[in-house]
C-alpha cells in the first residue's frame, strides 16, 4: 500500500484545486483505513480486510464507494469529507499495488523477491523518500496541518472510539523522529517515480471525482510542482 506521505499529497493536491471538502476530515481520511492499530499478535485490528474493503483478497474501492457514497450527499460536510477522503486512499491504493507489481518485475526486485529482507529493503526506499519529501516541503499539510490535530471523532463503526486519534498520534510521531542517511542510495524506488505516481493517481481521482459530480472549483488542468 501507499505510502502516508504518497497519500498526504494526493489529498494536499486535492484541496488546493478546492474541491467541495472539509479540509482536516478529507486529510484524515485519506489515511482513514491505515488506522487498524498493530496489537499483540502483530497484525492490525480491525484487519485490513475490513478497512480496505477486500473483496476475494483485494482492495475494493468500490465496494466503500456503493456502501458509503453511493447515496451520500454530496454537501460540505465533516462526514461526506472523510468518507470521499477514505475512498480515495483506497484508489492510490489500487494504483500502487499495480506499480508494484511492475516493479517487481525489475532485476532489483527478483534478486529479493520471496527473501526475509524484501520487506525491509523496500520500504527504506518508500519511506527514506517520504522522510526526504517532508524535509524538503516544510509547507507540506502534513507539517502545517496534520501534525496539530488534537481531536478526531469516529465516521466508521468498525474503529474503536479514539482509534483514529491515536494513530494520527502515531503517524505524526513516526515522521517527526524519522531521518534517513543522506547517503542512503535509492534502489527500488526513486523521487522521481513517485512524483509520477503522485501525478498519474491524482488524475484518475480527478476523473473519479468530476463523474461523480464533484468539482473542483478551478478549471485549469492539474499541473504538479514538485
Amino acid at each position: 500500500m501507499a505510502t502516508w506521505v504518497t497519500h498526504f499529497r494526493i489529498a494536499e493536491e486535492l484541496i488546493k484545486k478546492e474541491i467541495p471538502v472539509s479540509k482536516i476530515e478529507f486529510l484524515v481520511g485519506n489515511i482513514g483505513p491505515d488506522c487498524g492499530l498493530i496489537g499483540e499478535n502483530g497484525k492490525p485490528t480491525p484487519p485490513k480486510e475490513i478497512t480496505h474493503f477486500k473483496v476475494e483478497g483485494k482492495i475494493s474501492a468500490n465496494s466503500f464507494y456503493l456502501q458509503y457514497l453511493l447515496d451520500a450527499n454530496k454537501r460540505l460536510s465533516h462526514k461526506f469529507s472523510y468518507y470521499l477522503g477514505y475512498y480515495i486512499h483506497l484508489v492510490t491504493d489500487e494504483e500502487w499495488i499495480k506499480l508494484l507489481e511492475k516493479k517487481k518485475k525489475e532485476k532489483v526486485y527478483q534478486d529479493i523477491l520471496n527473501t526475509s529482507e524484501y520487506a525491509k529493503l523496500v520500504k527504506k526506499d518508500w519511506y527514506g523518500l517520504d522522510f526526504l519529501y517532508l524535509k524538503n516541503h516544510t509547507n507540506s499539510i502534513f507539517w502545517t496541518d496534520f501534525q496539530h490535530i488534537t481531536d478526531f471523532p469516529e465516521y466508521l463503526d468498525f474503529f474503536r472510539t479514539g482509534q483514529t486519534l491515536e494513530q494520527i498520534k502515531n503517524i505524526t510521531k513516526f515522521y517527526q523522529t524519522s531521518t534517513i542517511s543522506e547517503e542512503h542510495e535509492f534502489i527500488y524506488l526513486t523521487a522521481a517515480e513517485v512524483d509520477q505516481f503522485v501525478e498519474e493517481t491524482l488524475h484518475k481521482v480527478m476523473e473519479i471525482l468530476k463523474s461523480l459530480g464533484i468539482q473542483s472549483e478551478h478549471k485549469t488542468s492539474i499541473r504538479m510542482h514538485f
